[in-house]
């Protein structure tokens, strides 16, 4: 999922606050050039979660070892339980394995 896909899905979300919260945003510690962020069930409006996506495209990130990072919206975004930790896609399973009956979760990471 791109960062713009993932702006889109949560612009189309019917209501004003969502069960799901972008907590963090970084360099993704697999690929440096590439972001990431941290996600959770906690509620927080719409703008809130679009606002965390925002800074993906406006901040310079610093990968773990060093260089300088900016992405946009056509770039790849990864999930992870924070900055530090790198999961290739299993955190992502996991959390929604354990939110399958989230609306908000479905609607935002199901195909």
């Amino acid at each position: 999922m791109t960062i713009l896909e993932l702006k889109e899905k949560i612009e189309s979300w019917p209501g004003t606050t969502m069960p799901f919260c972008i907590e963090d945003v970084f360099s993704w510690r697999g690929v440096y050039a590439e972001p990431a962020c941290c996600i959770s069930t906690r509620e927080v409006s719409k703008e809130e979660n679009l606002s965390m996506l925002s800074v993906l495209t406006t901040n310079a990130f610093t990968g773990w070892k060093g260089g300088e990072y900016s992405y946009h919206d056509y770039d790849d975004i990864h999930f992870e339980v924070s900055a530090g930790s790198w999961s290739d896609g299993k955190f992502i399973a996991d959390f929604l394995m354990d939110n399958g009956d989230n609306t908000a979760v479905r609607h935002i990471f199901h195909s």
